[in-house]
């Protein structure tokens, strides 16, 4: 679609399109000739009819067979044009090949051709051409914390400047056809000038700029949002942007999907169906069926383990680690991301004992082992291993594997006391999970750190949770939160890149503070960030698709 769209925009661009005439007069005057220019093979065409207000006494006629268009110029000089050679020959002077064009009837002359017998400069700008005899001239530049204020010589056109942003994050705007006054004073600022053309920079914080003209005042002024709109596409329950923005001076590309929660249904795909393994993300999105997915959490890569909370499809598949909070999904539908206290019980009837951990190779009270874990269950001296099939214990003593469709309980002395002798064969055992929310959960991803929560900012304590090699780094970004107007929103940030350098936890935290989050939290990023939609990879990543062991998926409802 995008092929098709850019060669269609190719085409366009080589025939001819209508765009203004700029005329800067020698008294200071603006005049603008609305679709007076016409595009042809990227050569610029002005209106013949409009030459007489250009060049004050020009005489313009037709030979008698139309075979040329004759210009007698103020001065004398015979400017003769050829409508079959289409060149145009000046007496005493030169020739101009592609001199004029005929357009709906009309005759159309080369921009290059009036500059030249007018004695004349110009600019051509995408939206206007911009003839001059002299350039306006900058007389005063403000620099005030919430804006920038530059003054000219005559009233501001939109088709005179360019705001952009340089590599390094300072905001800059080219102005031209223009000088500066010799005694402008520029405090704050940064100006060079060049051939026809200043340029102006500065250092502002600010994500995205917009602009206000007021007579002869150009004001550039911070813009609140997310950044510049590099691609967008938008549908009835999503929008999907790329966004260029600016944090601590360094840019970065962010790729943001905003979902109506109640139009797509959320779950997580695991890696070859798997616990203790990794597999391409985008060939786990493929096997899923799914149309969005973004990575998952945390993992320990040396066993390709996901590390804490996770819950799949209701099956608890991992346990909270260190408090850390987590996106969950809810039964009825709803998306939290929060903290959640959580407690998972291995029932024996009137019995219980919490397990304390879910597929975990470290020793532990009551582990719990799906028949997802791929690695090899640890041996344990003087520990009870259970294995469960359809709500009864089947078998007791150590197995290095779990069977299909089977769970095995490995409790230590110390647990088995506390359900006294109800651990047999053919007994009864169920498995609950109870949260702090009371809420039914049938997903959850572990993530971290947190950097919204009830609308604000958090505070310095999260870092506690995290290392600050985790934390201070500007490296790429996986993001899940929840607007206050409840849409769920996937975020990846792009970085260890010279386009995208990424964001540290406190970018984050004061980018995100003012962009209308209920709750934000990060993923796991660096090379683990990446976003795909209807089969598509949305962001850069840093070293290519990565291999994960979870990702998380949306579909529509």
């Amino acid at each position: 679609m995008k092929r098709i769209i850019f060669i269609c925009f190719l085409l366009i661009s080589l025939v001819s399109s209508a765009k203004n005439l700029i005329y800067l007069d020698e008294r200071g005057q603006t005049r603008v000739f609305t679709n007076s220019v016409v595009t042809d093979r990227s050569m610029d065409f002005v209106k013949l009819d409009i030459i007489g207000e250009l060049i004050r006494g020009v005489v313009v006629s037709q030979s008698l067979r139309q075979e040329e268009t004759i210009m007698i110029l103020p001065s004398g000089i015979i400017v003769s044009l050829s409508h079959e050679t289409k060149r145009a020959t000046v007496e005493f002077g030169s020739e101009f090949d592609n001199s004029m064009i005929f357009k709906d009837g009309m005759v159309y002359i080369n921009a290059e051709l009036l500059a030249a017998i007018t004695d004349k400069s110009f600019f051509s700008e995408t939206e206007a051409l911009i003839l001059y005899a002299q350039p306006v001239t900058i007389k005063s530049i403000v620099n005030r914390p919430e804006s920038v204020s530059i003054t000219l010589d005559r009233d501001v056109l939109p088709d005179f400047f360019t705001v952009w942003w340089t590599g390094s994050g300072s905001l800059a705007l080219t102005l031209k056809p223009a000088k500066i006054d010799p005694f402008l004073d520029a405090e704050g600022v940064t100006v060079a000038t060049g051939r026809g053309f200043v340029k102006i920079s500065v250092e502002k914080p600010w994500p995205d700029v917009e602009y206000e003209i007021k007579g002869r005042t150009l004001t550039l002024m911070g813009k609140s949002g997310i950044g510049r709109t590099i691609e967008q596409e938008t549908s009835t329950d999503f929008s999907l942007n790329i966004f260029e923005s600016y944090s601590g001076g360094q840019k970065f590309t962010m790729s943001y999907l905003e979902m109506n929660g109640s139009s797509f249904s959320f779950g997580v795909q695991l890696a070859n169906n798997g616990i203790g393994g990794l597999e391409k993300a985008t060939d786990i999105l493929r096997e899923s069926g799914s149309e969005i997915m973004i990575n998952g959490g945390y993992f320990d890569q040396n066993q390709n383990l996901p590390i804490g909370l996770l819950v799949q499809n209701g099956k608890v598949l991992g346990l909270p680690s260190l408090g850390r909070p987590a996106i969950y999904f809810t039964e009825d539908g709803k998306t939290y991301v929060t903290r959640m206290d959580i407690l998972y019980l291995a029932k024996f009837d009137d019995r219980f004992v919490q397990i304390t951990g879910v597929n975990s190779p470290y020793r532990g009270e009551a582990v719990l082992y799906t028949d997802e874990y791929r690695n090899s269950i640890p041996e344990f001296d003087d520990f009870t291993y259970l294995s469960v099939k359809d709500g009864r214990i089947v078998k007791e003593g150590f197995s290095s594997k779990v069977e299909r469709d089977t769970d095995l309980l490995v409790l230590s002395p110390s647990s088995l006391q506390k359900i006294g002798d109800t651990a047999f064969v053919g007994r009864s055992v169920s498995f609950e999970l109870m949260n702090s929310f009371g809420v039914k959960i049938t997903g959850a991803v572990e993530g971290g750190p947190m950097i919204i929560h009830n609308g604000r900012p958090v505070t310095n304590y999260e870092q506690n949770y995290y290392s600050a090699s985790l934390l201070d780094v500007r490296a790429p970004r996986t993001l899940v939160g929840i607007k206050e107007t409840g849409e769920v929103v996937f975020i990846v940030i792009d970085g260890y890149q010279h386009s995208s350098y990424g964001l540290t936890f406190k970018e984050m935290i004061e980018f995100f503070k003012d962009k209308g989050f209920e709750s934000l939290m990060c993923l796991d990023g660096g090379k683990s960030s990446v976003m795909s939609v209807n089969g598509e990879i949305i962001n850069s990543p840093s070293s290519g698709v990565p291999s994960l062991p979870v990702i998380i998926t949306g579909s529509r409802k």
